[in-house]
């Protein structure tokens, strides 16, 4: 497979996506953006629900596989009560979607609580769905460091790449060049999601011949 559709119309999402991919030429795509979707609640108990839901409804509207990727954020310690998980942008008990600045105080103090550099880490809920409703799923972990002084610079949709480092330079996630943050996500997430798209074909063949 050397396309894939990526369910979200996020440039950001997409531009993390089709860096982390570019490395064996596969070319993502978002969501065609002259088609307007339904609202999608994302009530899942875990990542893994919420992306198999988000890629299923994609897939079937579309009439094509479609790539959904849901994440889950854990920091080094927190309670386990206390972790963001899945409610990554559901903050102090709130209802509505807080903006991106809200978004970023909130784990600057709450990193701030925790030490100066924390470790941490994101995990990435892949699901690929069929119009036939068949699905492909895998979970890909993803360490980082997180630290509690924002960087000046911020990327709309993504704003707590302001609050990581990236290990190996010691550089902001979101002062990086397009360039440097698809050789980062190549190396954070792109060798498994890579084999995970490749080997798609090869799966979906032989779930045709387990139906013949």
């Amino acid at each position: 497979m050397n396309r894939i559709i990526i369910g979200t119309k996020n440039t950001a999402k997409i531009n993390q996506i089709r860096g982390a991919l570019a490395l064996d030429g596969i070319f993502v795509e978002g969501l065609p953006p002259n088609i307007e979707f339904d609202e999608i609640k994302e009530d899942g108990a875990t990542a893994q629900e919420n992306a198999r839901k988000k890629a299923l409804i994609y897939s079937r509207t579309l009439g094509e596989p479609v790539l959904s990727i849901d994440n889950a954020l854990y920091f080094e310690k927190l309670e386990p009560e206390q972790q963001p998980g899945i409610n990554v942008r559901r903050i102090n008990q709130r209802d509505d979607r807080p903006t991106d600045e809200e978004l970023t105080k909130y784990y600057q103090n709450l990193i701030g609580t925790l030490g100066d550099r924390i470790n941490g880490r994101w995990e990435f809920a892949v699901c690929v769905a069929y119009p036939d409703g068949s699905i492909k799923e895998a979970t890909i972990i993803s360490p980082r460091i997180f630290v509690n002084k924002k960087s000046e610079k911020t990327v709309s949709g993504y704003p707590l790449k302001s609050l990581q480092i990236e290990p190996e330079s010691g550089k902001y996630i979101s002062e990086m060049t397009q360039e440097e943050q698809n050789i980062f996500w190549q190396k954070a997430i792109g060798t498994p999601l890579c084999e995970f798209v490749k080997n798609l074909a090869e799966w979906q063949e032989q779930e045709r011949l387990n139906r013949t």
